[in-house]
């Protein structure tokens, strides 16, 4: 069945002043579950797009949670396109696939062995490197402010150029994997991830990705 993610958005000094591990993670989690509740969020939309909620008052003004819709809800979901992404890199200009593996690494959970400096990278990307503390018990994600700027010089540095993935994905892939069938999947679930980082970095937040 695979694990679920919630990913959200977090004002960093409003979440650490809960006093601990079980506080932070009672306050994730019930601000995760409340765009469940038709009556906090009538304007809900059924589409299976991504699409952010904002919380209202008395929440208001320190997290926002970003829905994958039909493709990344599932933890599964990010693992198909990591390895996806392992199937093409080698086929990427240099510069590309240098700023692509930084980007998805920290978010992925660390799962891209390969991501560890090596001598072909290319690019401003290469020299950027983003290493997240031990995240708390329960939590899929824990990505403060800090490295959210570091994500956001990432993305930036490949946003522009994904749709140059098209070709290596459609010849080294072609069927897609799960719910990732196809290149749009692929590249609609970076892009969600891209969402996530510009928005947090607009308002100097971190990001954070729980168990659902």
């Amino acid at each position: 069945m695979g694990i679920c993610i919630d990913v959200l958005i977090v004002d960093w000094e409003h979440l650490m002043s809960a006093p601990g591990d079980d506080q932070r993670y009672g306050m994730l989690h019930d601000a995760a579950i409340s765009v469940d509740d038709e009556d906090v969020w009538p304007d809900r939309s059924p589409s299976d797009g991504p699409q952010w909620f904002w919380p209202s008052p008395p929440d208001a003004g320190w997290f926002g949670k970003f829905d994958f819709g039909g493709v990344g809800f599932s933890y599964k979901d990010h693992f198909w396109v990591g390895e996806q992404w392992e199937q093409i890199r080698a086929f990427v200009e240099p510069a590309v696939r240098s700023g692509v593996d930084r980007f998805i690494d920290p978010l992925f959970w660390g799962g891209l062995e390969y991501m560890a400096d090596r001598e072909d990278a290319e690019g401003d990307a290469a020299h950027v490197s983003v290493v997240l503390p031990p995240a708390p018990p329960d939590h899929l994600l824990w990505c403060p402010p800090e490295s959210v700027s570091s994500l956001k010089f990432l993305w930036d540095s490949v946003d522009a150029e994904l749709a140059a993935l098209r070709e290596p994905f459609e010849r080294y892939v072609g069927v897609g994997f799960g719910r990732v069938k196809d290149f749009d999947a692929f590249v609609g679930l970076l892009r969600g991830w891209g969402d996530v980082i510009d928005q947090a970095q607009q308002r100097g937040w971190g990001v954070v990705g729980i168990r659902c």
